[in-house]
């Protein structure tokens, strides 16, 4: 396949604006990059592209907070239901027609925004929460191998463990890079990454060293409130592009 300058193009500008996001606020990359790549590369596209740079991105978080590695308790009510759902959702991304996947996508992306907007902080204690974790894990691994975002519904998840900050970080890292290694697996076997595809998404490291270096220098001088609104404005329109394209318009 000929390698494709508009993809790439697209591909360095939606992780460029992500990786500075999860630079300034420590999460959010595929939540900001997945649909900007998908509004103009179609969903599978982007979704794969997207594996290489978010594995090396939780790497490095996992690296970088791996003295909480002691505070942290696996949850495998959470850890094994979600793993199963990603194979699953991979599964359908590489099945579903394009249209189906951009709607799916345009849905997780909406649902999801509406967790980040809302930041609801709870507990998951005894019953309930043997009974809500698995079931929000299921659809939440589904969402990750199908839409390729999911970041919300398990950080608010792993919110609810009542972690300390580095712990937190360290816990999202943990599972979003387990959720990569997996999807990347599971998109070898049905042959979804082509030579294209692996190209772009190695040549995508190069935007997020730089760009979520530079969000992490810029948390003191620049409001994160505004920068978030801007953030949640560019998803807002992406939705608007992934609906539209999904609707066939």
């Amino acid at each position: 396949m000929p390698f494709d300058p508009y993809s790439l193009t697209i591909i360095l500008m939606g992780l460029a604006f992500g990786s500075f996001f999860k630079g300034l606020t420590g999460m959010g990359l595929p939540l900001v990059a997945v649909p900007i790549l998908a509004g103009f590369l179609g969903a599978e596209h982007a979704i794969v592209v997207m594996q290489i740079p978010g594995l090396v991105s939780n790497a490095w978080l996992v690296w970088s907070h791996r003295r909480s590695a002691v505070e942290v308790p696996m949850r495998y009510d959470m850890i094994v239901p979600s793993v199963i759902a990603v194979v699953v959702g991979v599964w359908f991304l590489d099945f579903a027609d394009e249209r189906v996947t951009v709607l799916l996508l345009a849905g997780t992306v909406a649902v999801f925004l509406a967790v980040l907007l809302l930041k609801p902080s709870f507990h998951l204690d005894g019953v309930i929460g043997r009974i809500i974790t698995p079931l929000a894990s299921l659809f939440g691994g589904f969402a990750q191998g199908a839409a390729g975002v999911s970041g919300p519904l398990f950080s608010t998840l792993i919110l609810s463990f009542r972690l300390k900050r580095e712990a937190y970080v360290f816990y999202n890292g943990l599972l979003f890079g387990l959720f990569n290694l997996v999807q990347i697996g599971a998109m070898i076997w049905f042959d979804m990454f082509t030579w294209q595809r692996t190209l772009e998404g190695f040549l995508a490291l190069i935007p997020l060293f730089i760009f979520q270096s530079l969000g992490m220098r810029a948390m003191g001088a620049i409001s994160t409130k505004a920068f978030n609104v801007a953030v949640i404005t560019v998803i807002i329109c992406m939705e608007i592009k992934l609906v539209w394209n999904g609707l066939g318009g």
